[in-house]
């Protein structure tokens, strides 16, 4: 039994049971029974407890205890909540919010592991906007995978082990056969054990998006470190081809996720969850990404060069025209005219050097005002000082708080003249809207009019006799909710009853052929196949395990028990040669009587009356 199970921990948490195991931490039910608490006596939580064999490395308790405050510090409806952190030399713990529900890699399998366009959008929307939050507050997951993210009954998604996945010095390598994070959704560069970032997140979403399109993982092998040098050096099998009827535009942006260079990766969680954005309001965009690779630069450079070479060596020097004597005077006069022309230009800006020189404006390098609230930028040198000249834009913005500079045209850093006019947008904050009820709505009406209030809609359709199929049940966030504009509502749809359970047909003096084929037609398998003697002919499925009539699941095994023909009817025994001591066969089956055979009685073997069968190997 575990030794945790009914401790307290610090006089604050009761240890319930054991709800989950990882590579480094074991995760417990719990309820808070002390006074002084993070949460209210009686709530239930899920507390996190490093690994005894963990415990005493002081490198790895270092890091959990620093990031695990920094994972404290994010607050996103699409993260668990931590509420306490506890580092002693005794024990290392953290405690979160409880959730009910299960692990999006349950639902994957619940579901055969593939899922339609819209639920993959929703989801893994929804982990992009938790990636997002936790990337802008420092923290990288380094472990995003479809078992460290919760599914709540709504269809919310709760992101889990938020900057824990680090170990001790070995980082991101392989340990034991075993990659710190699981490889089938580690990046490149992870598996390599250089430096990761959040675009090394950015990677392992793309991964899950390709297994949820396709229903299968884009690298497996017989064991981690395999799965990680595929992750290195392979490239998956193009989405489009094993899945062709994914929408272009989700194949394109899953495909810039999984980039092996990070360069070519989105630059952030925002940035891949715009593309997405787009691509539900515009299912049919098509976004052309551009690649580059780590050689291309020379490449090119190469290229032009020679490309330069060729052109001056192949080109023919052009010819001279002779040019006759009587051009010669026209050809001074003109010459004549330009210099007094220069001349007298040279005069005149002699005269006004002092003016030109005075009007001439230095450059200055441009100051990167983003981040700034608009009062200090005004009170920055460069604009207090009438360097530059401001034109002064408000815009809402979900990412800047309100009076936050949050874009700038030119962008700081660079060289600009002085007295430009540089475009500075400061954020009005968040844009809240109130989503509208559309219950008993048609659903394309109902789309129409959030789409119009400045939200996304994602639609999933459930059954709900008491609301007309096509018509709308609810919506989550529910009506009158205010939510940021560009949130994503979900739409729930009512469609009629689907049958997920079938009747089991009769399959009994069917080919095999055949039986799979009507179980197939069926929405069944066949299943094992046992062979058995009988009367009918070969291959002949004389008995089947479920009875003919049952209601089963869709996809159910069917077994079966297949005829191997008539039993075969036993040897003649052949009776022995007396005047030739018996023969071969006699001898074999215990009865001859000659003293040379095996088995005679002369022999210490069986003797003629003794019926015992003696297996040609007993000779040896």
């Amino acid at each position: 039994m575990d030794n945790l199970i009914g401790k307290k921990l610090d006089g604050l948490y009761e240890v319930r049971e054991l709800i989950g195991a990882g590579g480094m931490a074991n995760v417990y039910k719990a309820v808070m029974v002390g006074q002084n608490g993070p949460v209210p006596a009686g709530t239930v939580v899920a507390v996190k407890v490093l690994r005894a064999e963990y415990m005493h490395d002081p490198d790895l308790v270092n890091r959990f205890k620093n990031e695990s405050k920094a994972i404290s510090l994010l607050h996103h409806p699409n993260i668990v909540k931590v509420y306490d952190v506890s580092v002693t030399d005794r024990l290392q713990y953290i405690v979160m919010e409880y959730v009910d529900g299960m692990t999006l890699r349950q639902y994957l399998n619940e579901r055969g592991g593939r899922l339609t366009s819209r639920e993959t959008v929703h989801f893994i929307s929804q982990i992009l906007q938790a990636l997002d939050h936790a990337h802008r507050n420092g923290v990288v997951h380094r472990d995003v995978k479809p078992q460290n993210i919760m599914l709540l009954p709504s269809g919310q998604l709760r992101m889990m082990d938020f900057g824990i996945a680090r170990i001790s010095r070995a980082e991101n390598q392989l340990l034991a056969g075993k990659a710190m994070g699981s490889v089938h959704y580690i990046s490149p560069e992870q598996a390599k054990g250089e430096v990761t970032g959040p675009q090394s997140d950015i990677y392992s979403v793309g991964v899950m998006m390709y297994e949820m399109l396709s229903g299968r993982l884009p690298f497996d092998g017989e064991d981690a470190v395999k799965v990680a040098l595929k992750q290195i050096t392979d490239t998956p099998r193009p989405l489009g081809e094993i899945a062709p009827e994914t929408p272009r535009a989700l194949v394109e942006i899953t495909e810039k996720a999984m980039a092996k260079l990070p360069a070519n990766r989105y630059a952030g969680a925002g940035e891949m969850l715009e593309a997405l954005r787009r691509y539900v309001q515009e299912p049919d965009v098509v976004f052309a990404y551009k690649y580059i690779t780590e050689e291309a630069p020379a490449k090119v450079v190469k290229q032009t060069m020679s490309q330069k070479k060729e052109s001056a060596a192949g080109r023919p020097a052009p010819k001279r025209k002779k040019k006759r004597s009587v051009f010669i005077p026209v050809l001074l006069g003109i010459t004549v005219a330009f210099a007094l022309a220069c001349a007298a230009l040279c005069f005149m800006i002699l005269r006004n050097a002092n003016n030109l020189f005075t009007d001439q404006k230095a450059d200055i390098v441009l100051e990167d005002f983003v981040g700034m609230t608009r009062a200090e930028a005004e009170a920055s040198a460069q604009i207090s000082s009438g360097q530059i000249q401001v034109d002064w834009v408000e815009e809402y913005s979900s990412t800047y708080g309100e009076g936050y500079i949050y874009k700038q045209s030119p962008t700081g850093g660079r060289n600009i003249r002085e007295g430009q006019t540089v475009t500075l947008t400061v954020s009005l904050g968040t844009q809240y809207v109130t989503i509208p009820d559309v219950t008993n709505y048609v659903q394309s009406d109902a789309e129409q009019l959030l789409r119009d209030t400045g939200v996304s809609v994602l639609v999933v359709q459930n059954v709900e006799p008491s609301v007309a199929v096509g018509a709308v049940i609810r919506t989550d966030p529910a009506a009158g909710t205010s939510v940021a504009a560009g949130s994503t509502v979900v739409v729930y749809v009512s469609r009629q009853q689907v049958a997920t359970t079938t009747s089991v047909p009769s399959v009994v003096g069917l080919t095999v052929e055949d039986a799979r084929t009507l179980l197939v037609q069926n929405r069944l398998t066949l299943g094992s196949q046992t062979q058995a003697y009988s009367d009918q002919p070969v291959g002949t499925v004389i008995a089947q395990e479920t009875a003919a009539g049952s209601t089963v699941k869709f996809n159910s095994r069917i077994n079966v028990t297949v005829s191997a023909g008539p039993e075969p009817a036993p040897e003649p025994e052949v009776p022995g040669d007396a005047s030739s001591g018996g023969d071969w066969w006699s001898d074999l089956w215990g009865g001859g009587s000659s003293s040379d055979a095996p088995g005679s009685s002369s022999e210490g073997g069986a003797s003629s009356s003794d019926p015992g069968l003696i297996w040609p190997w007993d000779w040896f």
